[in-house]
């Protein structure tokens, strides 16, 4: 799950980094730019990008931004005892991960500091996230044991994520500055719901199955408790990832011209 939301975390920066790129073959890349001396500078930016996120469903290779509908990664691990709770305490790895509804992102709010290269703001949905894959999973659950593989839905309704800071440092390269991020903080600031299904749980005993996985939903805050630390970590690990990836083919004045 940690890895399902980097992108839409990646977004305000690898997007705006691709607008100096060539458009894909099958679309034009619309991109309105912003001012370094807008007195609006912040809601331009906001503004410019939401309205390319629908563009991003099927990415823009040269940038190396990959297609966020669906968003696929290869693998996910989730350490046991990151998290506070101590009702549960799991190992959770998933593989083929498949994430829907990234198109959905809303921007709740945007600020940024051109001079200082920093970054904050909080993202919604207006979809729920879906994430499938091919899990494996060994701990407890309210002191119950919990083993199994097979495939598995998680589903995230109305997430909010919080960036608290994404800063960067600059360096010349051809006469004009390039940024690269050295940080990427982000919170999970709340879900309103958590679905969980493991099939196959227990060597695919059907009646600890069930049951395993009704306690999961009926403890969905629990669970997520657990699971925030490595999710935040991982996502924001990700993130910077892409966004240094995009932001190494476009200079910073030509992002942001005076």
């Amino acid at each position: 799950m940690a890895k399902s939301l980097l992108i839409v975390c990646a977004l305000f920066l690898a997007v705006v980094a691709s607008v100096t790129a060539a458009p894909t073959p099958k679309k034009q890349l619309s991109f309105n730019l912003c001012k370094k001396s807008d007195p609006n500078l912040d809601k331009c930016l906001k503004t410019s990008v939401q309205s390319i996120i629908p563009d991003l469903a099927e990415g823009y290779p040269k940038l190396r931004i990959p297609a966020i509908e669906p968003f696929e990664l290869p693998s996910l691990e989730i350490d046991q005892g990151k998290g506070s709770s101590k009702s549960v305490s799991i190992d959770l790895k998933l593989k083929d991960v498949k994430i829907m509804g990234l198109t959905s992102t809303v921007i709740d709010s945007l600020k940024i500091d051109v001079d200082n290269y920093k970054l904050n703001g909080k993202i919604g949905f207006t979809k729920p996230l879906e994430i499938t894959g091919q899990y494996t999973v060994n701990g407890k659950v309210l002191v119950l044991p919990i083993t199994g593989n097979g495939p598995c839905t998680l589903v995230l309704h109305d997430p909010v994520l919080e960036l608290k800071e994404v800063s960067g440092t600059p360096n010349q390269k051809n006469g004009k500055t390039f940024v690269q991020i050295k940080k990427f903080e982000l919170r999970l600031v709340s879900v309103k719901k958590l679905n969980v299904k493991l099939e196959n749980l227990f060597n695919g005993n059907k009646q600890l199955g069930d049951s395993m996985n009704s306690i999961l939903n009926e403890n969905w805050e629990v669970l997520l408790e657990e699971l925030k630390p490595a999710f935040e970590e991982a996502v924001g690990a990700i993130a910077q990832d892409i966004v240094n990836k995009a932001l190494q083919k476009t200079a910073y004045s030509d992002i942001f011209p005076l």
